[in-house]
């Protein structure tokens, strides 16, 4: 029960739309398929290892270093880098290649971007300063309406479920941009480098502005 009640919870609660979501999007559909799962893996990492943190009753630990105004500022300094490095250099990479396959019949191979796919994922799964929150009050609905059993076990069998349904969706949708390739959507998918660095930079600026205002007055902003 609780394996599958995670199971559920992080397939569904990875579908809304965020930093991982638009760079598995914009990987997969530039033939980087084992980058984009990589990534999945890194953010599936940090569902799985909050959801066990807090199901065990040791969120307080997490809460201390995610909740911490210079963790969350850092991570949204990641994110606005992230969406500066797509619409600088990695707009011109992919212009140039191609440019230079632009006369090719075979589908063009796999191509090395960041060397460390699984860390990008990592840092911006961890970069939703609500992230921690969002769990707590969904663990906390699940316990008291009786869906997860409390205990260690039990616990760290829904953490196990929450990482897998969480990665399910990304191979999910990783395996949609693959098959959208030859449709008309699927040139428009590739394209949009522009928009997944705009949508990174933003969440980047909104995030930064949030952990500024904290600085500021003190006060958590909802």
């Amino acid at each position: 029960m609780a394996l599958l009640a995670g199971f559920a919870v992080g397939l569904f609660g990875a579908i809304p739309p965020g930093p991982v979501n638009f760079n598995v999007i914009r990987k997969a559909s530039q033939s980087q398929t084992r980058e984009a799962l990589r990534v999945a893996l890194g953010a599936a990492l940090v569902d799985t290892v909050i959801c066990g943190f807090v199901a065990m009753g040791f969120g307080w630990v997490l809460e201390k270093v995610v909740n911490n105004p210079w963790t969350r500022l850092g991570l949204a300094l990641f994110l606005l880098a992230g969406g500066l490095k797509i619409l600088i250099f990695d707009r011109k990479r992919d212009a140039e290649r191609d440019g230079a396959s632009a006369g090719l019949t075979a589908p063009p191979k796999e191509v090395s971007g960041f060397r460390f796919p699984f860390l990008v994922g990592v840092l911006q799964g961890a970069a939703n300063p609500a992230l921690f929150v969002n769990w707590t009050l969904i663990i906390s609905f699940l316990v008291g309406h009786r869906i997860l059993p409390t205990g260690l076990l039990a616990a760290g069998v829904f953490a196990v479920g929450v990482g897998v349904g969480v990665f399910a969706w990304f191979v999910i949708l990783t395996e949609l941009v693959e098959r959208l390739k030859s449709h008309p959507a699927g040139e428009w998918i590739k394209q949009s480098t522009f928009a997944a660095g705009v949508l990174l930079l933003a969440f980047g600026l909104y995030f930064s502005w949030r952990t500024v205002s904290e600085f500021v007055s003190g006060d958590w902003i909802p």
